[in-house]
């Protein structure tokens, strides 16, 4: 943003905040000095508006409001080319760094996990419980849609439940399916799920689904 627009965008702000606080402050009445009940001056089928102050708590809650712009504004970028003092972002909070502080803490957590796993072979994979789990998290969230929760699949989508394979069934076949797709109805998962999803996933459609009965008609 240029100096130009920035200083555009702080005086709008800073002014706006100051107006409002002034229109607040100026326009305040405090208590009624006399017992006589004073009104606007108009009425409408009989009701007349009462001259009465505004409600102390309404007041505050005016204030409030403008308290918590101002903290806004000191803390995230809301001012041309500011950008806010909020602790743990150096270059000040955006969505994307928001996104990015997000997946380090996944990488520092899931990072040393996925690692292990890519580095081993399908089969080895197959063997591990916790990959299961993990390969199975994964087919519910994204292979279910078309397979099936049972992965006994649907018209148009191959039953992985038997041991009819139409690619062929061995670990690294069923690999390179989930990987790069096939010419058909599914798409590559490679870029989605990464090596070591697609590891998990493989073994898990191999060993856990793979031994499941034949549907019945099959």
């Amino acid at each position: 943003m240029t100096t130009f627009w920035s200083v555009y965008i702080c005086v709008l702000t800073i002014g706006t905040l100051i107006g409002l606080t002034w229109l607040l402050i100026s326009t305040r009445k405090g208590e009624r000095k006399s017992e006589t009940v004073e009104t606007m001056g108009h009425s409408f089928d009989g009701i007349e508006e009462y001259d009465n102050p505004l409600p102390q708590w309404w007041f505050m809650l005016f204030v409030g409001t403008l308290v918590f712009g101002v903290g806004y504004l000191i803390l995230y970028p809301g001012l041309g080319n500011w950008k806010g003092l909020l602790p743990g972002y150096e270059d000040g909070w955006t969505g994307v760094n928001e996104w990015q502080k997000e997946m380090d803490k996944a990488d520092a957590r899931f990072g040393p996990i996925f690692a292990k796993y890519a580095a081993m072979p399908v089969e080895q994979v197959a063997q591990d419980p916790q990959a299961l789990k993990m390969g199975g998290r994964l087919f519910a969230s994204n292979c279910s849609v078309c397979h099936g929760s049972d992965a006994k699949g649907a018209f148009g989508f191959p039953n992985l439940a038997d041991n009819t394979w139409r690619w062929g069934g061995d670990a690294d076949t069923i690999k390179t399916t989930i990987m790069g797709g096939r010419i058909a109805a599914m798409p590559a998962w490679g870029p989605v799920l990464g090596d070591e999803g697609v590891k998990n996933v493989a073994a898990y459609v191999r060993h856990d689904l793979a031994g499941l009965p034949l549907p019945q008609g099959t």
